[in-house]
């Protein structure tokens, strides 16, 4: 009797087909739910972290390990200005969500305790709040930090300034009978040289020193003749700082603000998680400095409260200064850890895996594992990367939706990898009787983002309504005038200025996500019908330029287009100004690059857009004077800045994500576990076995915007290529679901993958090693097999591809993610986790998901049975057609 042995193709074949049957049987439950810290939200991000730190103002200044005193406070009794601070601030606990493994996002900081801020004026209790680098135990020096936020003083209506980094900071010295004008000045402010206003001896200014140097910078712009000398806007500005000048505090003594970290790449002149040779090449960390603000000056004169008014002293003068909170932050490597000297295995696809890729790859390339380069790349090149037969070729693409090619395309496999949603994060503020107030909860329709997305708003047109056209006669001026946003969020009220567009941020890719968005618009008949020029209740109609786009017909358009032809030219312009010279759509309502700079330009409430009226001072173009100048970003207490970006680039950013509502303003949601959780319940499989969230019907309570993330991967690559496709789909289906914030878990704004979907991707990662394994020379002989992406790869074993066809589009590709850039190794540093846990979280129902589930189980049957035969696997569509 002989025993006939099952070939490794088969076997995965067989092995893919049980555990298939087994989750059949009982699918799980949807995974982990278990955050860093317990109390942070894996969508929404809210909430602290393990790392995060409480400090008391009256416990005195900590130094590094954030729990020491270094400094005590000045006692009571000391003078005016320290009596009013203690008066003032002796409660105030300030606690920063997350302090180890920052990088680029925004921590959470909230406070109890505090004296609060009467807006109307300004003038003092208020906090502010800075970035500062130092190696220093006993903290940063002032000459470390970066300033220059916009000032919030600037009236409604007229354009925030720039709070001039280069502003004298008071006096040297103080007269015994201080008058008013020199209330700002500080006693004990040192008269050292450095710190001597250049050519006014008598009054003085904190340089700033960048890092790694000892440059003292005192010039905002450029001086006159000495274009070599460097001045404060080489490294910040008002549109790159993360100052806050003045944050607010409510009437109970409570506060909360996003306040954006910033590496070495965002912030140079800080350098903050670059290498630190003082600290032996560790990531350098860096402060976050909280300076409480009173109501005296240090010279013991009361704060002006007036239309004028305000704390006329700097923060960085001493005797404020030594009012200061400091918290350490310990950074992650701006640059990956990762191994710069192996062969890297390139991905490519949508940037809705960017931050789950950027956390992995320290774990998969830990202890000797496989270096992934990940590129984003739009939907279209998908096709073109997974045939080229280039260097450098990826044989692995990201998607949401099925691959197509212009013809017959080489066997795939899809594994899902991640599941996140598209939002709608924003930033506003409201003034209430002089209080000032972050909204956290606003709601929209699909018909009102239908007409922000159509510039059918006068403001959101070029000129607005000085432009004039017919159509306008309709409309109002801003999405905050229209009645339905008004019954909606009748508390939300637009403060930024009259002006200014109120138009989401948008970027200019073109992507299966931005059908999705209008799908949902399509989705609802009403909306349909105003697309199509129907007039809504109010009688406000479709700007008619988007008439002919038909963006309320099928199939959904792929991108948000600016259609609106209006070239302004205001009155004010000169005789001699250009006679192109004018304001474009696009220079009202500019683009962002990528869903995570949508998030940045929300968080910083940098729209960007440029003003209507001309400014002869503004630089032009070609370099020369007079222009239409770029808006500055909204101040606090003025921010109405709102944008689509992805659920975790919201996380990141700590923006609020707006409510979508059916068209009578019920039944809205958020993106939340649960919400997505629900819609994933509902997706259904399409011809090639991958899920889909229709959002038309996205279930019971789910959030229309889901998204499932597959991996396409190409079977007929070389064996080393296909067993590290395999390592990824293995740690993304397991460790890597893993909610939190540390390298190799999943990041906030993912939902943990169902186990029936962990389950699918672990079978197409055992049948990519048995395609492997099957390749007739082993990995290290004369003849490695075909390199990865290639299409001479000669027949596959796989037992779960797809090959659908159709025609495909070119068109170029935007410039990368900030944190993603094409053809780097990502990742980061920190400490790597451990084993890591999964807790679970009850059953739930997944509906559709059993019978792509039963695919699998078929596919791996076929491929148990046929093997080594099969010269290219079955379409999963056609094997679809049966089912209900």
């Amino acid at each position: 009797m002989s025993i006939r042995r099952v070939s490794r193709p088969r076997l995965a074949g067989v092995l893919a087909a049980v555990a298939a049957m087994i989750a059949l049987m009982a699918i799980g439950p949807v995974g982990t739910a278990r955050a860093d810290g317990g109390g942070l939200d894996p969508i929404t991000g809210f909430g602290n972290t393990d790392s995060a730190v409480t400090t008391s103002w009256a416990g005195g200044i900590t130094g590094k390990d954030n729990k020491t005193v270094v400094t005590p406070r000045q006692p009571k009794g000391t003078n005016a200005f320290v009596d009013d601070m203690w008066a003032s601030y002796q409660d105030l606990k300030v606690t920063v969500s997350k302090t180890k493994n920052v990088t680029h996002e925004s921590l959470q900081v909230t406070w109890t305790g505090g004296a609060a801020t009467d807006i109307g004026h300004w003038a003092g209790n208020f906090l502010e709040m800075m970035q500062c680098y130092g190696d220093a135990t006993t903290g940063p020096d002032p000459e470390a930090c970066q300033w220059g936020g916009v000032d919030p003083l600037s009236l409604p209506g007229s354009s925030p300034n720039w709070k001039n980094p280069a502003a004298t900071r008071g006096t040297s010295t103080c007269p015994d009978d201080p008058s008013p004008l020199l209330s700002g000045c500080d006693p004990l402010e040192p008269s050292k040289p450095d710190h001597k206003t250049p050519g006014d001896p008598s009054s003085y200014t904190v340089p700033f020193i960048p890092v790694d140097t000892d440059q003292k910078i005192y010039a905002a712009t450029p001086i006159d003749g000495h274009p070599e000398v460097p001045t404060l806007g080489d490294y910040f500005g008002p549109f790159t700082t993360n100052e806050a000048p003045i944050v607010p505090t409510a009437d109970d003594g409570t506060g909360q603000w996003a306040f954006e970290a910033q590496t070495g790449l965002e912030a140079s002149g800080l350098g903050c998680g670059n290498a630190d040779s003082a600290v032996g090449g560790t990531p350098r960390g860096c402060w976050l400095v909280i300076v409480p603000r009173g109501m005296e000056h240090p010279n013991n004169t009361p704060v002006n409260v007036g239309a004028n008014g305000g704390a006329s002293d700097s923060a960085l003068s001493a005797s404020t200064w030594a009012q200061r909170i400091q918290i350490h932050l310990a950074f992650q490597h701006d640059v990956s850890t990762c191994p710069i000297d192996t062969q890297e295995r390139p991905l490519v696809g949508t940037e809705l895996v960017s931050d789950a890729m950027q956390s992995w790859q320290p774990a998969l390339c830990a202890n000797g594992g496989s270096v992934y380069t990940f590129s984003v790349t739009p939907d279209a090149t998908n096709a073109g990367q997974l045939t080229s037969s280039l260097p450098g070729a990826a044989g692995l693409a990201f998607t949401t939706t099925p691959i197509e090619f212009a013809g017959t395309g080489p066997p795939l496999v899809y594994a899902p990898v991640a599941i996140t949603a598209m939002t709608l994060g924003f930033r506003i503020d409201q003034n209430a009787l002089g209080r000032f107030t972050q909204v956290q909860h606003a709601s929209l329709t699909p018909q009102l983002l239908a007409k922000a997305l159509t510039q059918s708003y006068q403001v959101d047109v070029p000129g607005g309504i000085q432009a004039a056209p017919g159509w306008m006669r309709t409309a109002v001026p801003k999405v905050t005038g229209d009645a339905q946003w008004v019954r909606l969020n009748p508390a939300v009220k637009d403060l930024t200025g009259s002006g200014e567009p109120l138009a989401p941020v948008l970027t200019a890719d073109q992507s299966a996500v931005n059908q999705t968005v209008w799908s949902w618009l399509q989705a609802d008949p009403g909306t349909r019908a105003w697309l199509r020029g129907q007039p809504d209740s109010d009688g406000i109609v479709i700007n008619p330029n988007y008439k002919p786009l038909r963006l309320g017909d099928a199939p959904p358009s792929t991108t948000y287009p600016r259609a609106d032809p209006t070239c302004y030219r205001p009155p004010n312009m000169p005789g001699d100004a250009p006679k192109d010279a004018c304001v474009t759509t696009v220079d009202t309502l500019p683009y962002r690059r990528s869903l995570e700079d949508s998030a940045v330009t929300v968080q910083r409430s940098a729209f960007g857009s440029r003003s209507s009226t001309w400014d002869p001072s503004a630089p032009a173009p070609d370099g020369t004077s007079g222009y239409f100048p770029v808006n500055k970003p909204r101040p606090v207490g003025r921010r109405f800045t709102w944008g689509l970006t992805a659920t975790f680039d919201a996380a990141r950013y700590g923006l609020q994500d707006m409510s979508l509502c059916d068209s009578s303003g019920g039944g809205c949601v958020t993106p939340g576990t649960d919400s997505l959780r629900n819609a994933v319940d509902a997706a259904k499989p399409d011809s090639s076995g991958l899920l889909h969230v229709d959002p038309a019907n996205p279930g019971v309570g789910g959030y229309p915007l889901t998204e499932i993330v597959y991996a396409a991967v190409r079977t007929d690559q070389n064996p080393a290529a296909l067993r590290d496709y395999a390592a990824l789909l293995d740690y993304a289906a397991g460790a890597g679901q893993t909610p939190g914030v540390n390298p190799g878990q999943l990041p906030p704004g993912y939902l943990p993958l169902p186990d029936a979907l962990r389950t699918q991707a672990k079978a197409v990662a055992d049948t990519l090693r048995a395609d492997a394994a099957a390749q007739p020379h082993a990995p290290g002989s004369n003849n490695p097999g075909p390199t990865a992406g290639s299409p001479s790869g000669g027949p596959s074993t796989g037992t779960n591809a797809a090959n659908p066809s159709g025609g495909s589009s070119t068109h170029p590709p935007p410039a990368n993610s900030p944190h993603v850039a094409g053809n780097v190794p990502l990742g980061s540093t920190g400490q790597l986790p451990g084993e890591l846990s999964a807790k679970a979280t009850p059953r739930q129902s997944l509906g559709a998901l059993r019978w792509a589930l039963l695919v699998v189980l078929i596919a791996g049957l076929v491929g148990a049975l046929a093997g080594p035969m099969i010269k290219r696997p079955p379409r999963l569509d056609r094997l679809l057609r049966w089912l209900p």
